[in-house]
């Protein structure tokens, strides 16, 4: 049971790394905001 454990952790770990550099992507991209939503 240990060694599923182990993966799954490595898989979260893999799984994490890869969603917060996808989202500092995001952060650095801002589009610009529409001029409807500016009111």
């Amino acid at each position: 049971m240990k060694k599923v454990y182990g993966i799954i952790a490595a898989i979260s770990t893999v799984v994490a790394a890869l969603v917060a550099s996808s989202a500092c992507v995001f952060f650095i991209y801002q589009p610009e905001e529409p001029k409807s939503l500016r009111d």
